[in-house]
């Protein structure tokens, strides 16, 4: 069996070569499971040249039809020949698959409910094309909202967290944060694995700094108060959601995260009031590349680079920051937190004591050849259907507790994303807690 992938209005089509049997039908299922991402919803199967099929290619149809059915969508055949038509009719299955007499009527047919799907979204939220992309929005909550600091990132760059400077972050009453921390028992327990942490509707994911490049996680059903958060730092949204941001890049390539922060602060400029430089956005996305960079070790007293130096010094940063600039997981879903900050009119909004809670001098001036920055965490899930159209709380608590769990990481301003529904929320106040 030899399998041929494109895309052709919206549509998956995989192109079959060979028999489909024991062999080929696990071929079939592997080709299926790489070719459909998570914003994927039709499926054409060219049959033309497919002279056997057996109960093993049946199975591995049906339960791809279950999959996208699941998504309102639906697998068509193309081209079927007589003997595997014979085959779906005796095993009862012929009319669970539309058959067209080709792959250009199946496609025209299925792209129709695509572009009618896309129509009922666009007629609720009316979308603009924009630098590169279609956006919408949805509305939020005006009521105003804050970001809560805990720890001194000072500390943090230059390794100097031990016990006195960790902080218990409750689960009950934290929706979105980031920052460096674990889970664990103690703060003796935890200081030699922080990690690069991020707390999405009260479940935490980390990537413990213990050599092995492995993050975990924990969802609590209920906050006993028993296992905590420890964190040397962390920011946390306190307040809601202004809107709900839906973004679709028109390159097939996708959109650069920065190019994202960008519009969103060029939007915050144009409609809220009250921004004052300072943005904290929610992502549920769909990957088209991540690449990323994160402390890989704990920055505790034992680890500090000699002489005082930061462990942003170049000649300390590629001992302290693991690198991952090949785009990876094209396709999959990306939910995550994080802060975006246009320096020039922060720093006239912020006093510099307040913008030292999330930007130290150093790294401002580091980053000076922007006038934006950002700080982002996200995990990434597979096989978790991709609609725009769905409740943006509703649809992170189900990929939190559905979704095949496959990594998490600091993301790189290089990352690029298909499509995305973004909760942004204009900053009033920063806390030092």
């Amino acid at each position: 069996m030899e399998i041929a992938e494109r895309k052709e209005s919206g549509v998956v089509v995989l192109v079959c070569r060979g028999r489909m049997d024991g062999h080929g039908s696990a071929i079939l299922e592997q080709a299926a499971r790489e070719a459909l991402h998570d914003d994927d919803r039709s499926l054409v199967l060219d049959m033309k040249d497919v002279p056997y099929l057996s109960s093993a290619g049946i199975r591995v149809m049906l339960a791809l039809q279950k999959r996208l059915r699941e998504r309102g969508g639906k697998v068509a055949l193309a081209g079927t020949g007589d003997f595997p038509r014979k085959v779906l009719d005796m095993a009862g299955f012929l009319s669970i698959f539309p058959n067209y007499s080709s792959v250009e009527e199946a496609v025209r047919v299925l792209g129709r409910a695509e572009e009618r799907s896309s129509l009922l979204i666009d007629l609720q939220s009316p979308f603009v094309e924009k630098n590169g992309t279609r956006m919408s929005a949805e509305p939020g909550s005006p009521q105003p909202a804050a970001l809560k600091v805990w720890g001194d990132l000072d500390l943090v760059l230059h390794s100097r967290i031990d016990d006195q400077h960790i902080a218990v972050i409750p689960f009950s009453g934290t929706q979105y944060a980031l920052g460096l921390g674990a889970l664990g028992r103690n703060p003796a327990e935890v200081l030699p694995f922080l990690g690069e942490m991020v707390v999405l509707h009260g479940s935490l994911v980390w990537l413990p700094t213990d050599g092995n490049d492995t993050p975990d996680f924990f969802t609590p059903v209920k906050d006993t108060g028993e296992v905590k958060i420890f964190s040397g730092y962390s920011v946390s949204l306190d307040g809601p959601f202004r809107e709900y941001v839906i973004l679709e890049s028109l390159s097939r390539d996708g959109m650069p995260l920065q190019e994202i922060y960008s519009l969103l602060i060029e939007r915050a400029k144009e409609h809220y009031r009250d921004y004052r430089g300072v943005l904290a956005v929610a992502w549920w996305a769909v990957l088209e590349g991540l690449q990323s960079q994160g402390v890989c070790r704990s920055p505790i007293p034992e680890n500090a680079p000699p002489e005082g130096k930061s462990i942003m010094d170049p000649s300390m940063f590629d001992s302290w920051f693991e690198h991952g600039t090949t785009p990876r997981y094209r396709g999959d879903t990306m939910v995550g937190f994080g802060i975006a900050v246009d320096l020039d009119m922060a720093a006239r909004s912020f006093d510099q004591t307040s913008l030292d809670l999330l930007i130290s001098p150093k790294e401002g001036e580091e980053k000076g050849k922007s006038s934006i920055y950002s700080h982002t965490h996200a995990v990434v899930f597979r096989n978790v259907a991709y609609d725009m159209s769905a409740s943006f709380e509703v649809q992170v608590k189900k990929i939190l507790g559905q979704g095949e769990f496959v990594d998490m990481r600091h993301l790189l301003l290089d990352t690029r994303i298909r499509k995305a529904k973004i909760g942004v929320a204009p900053v009033s106040a920063l806390k030092h807690v």
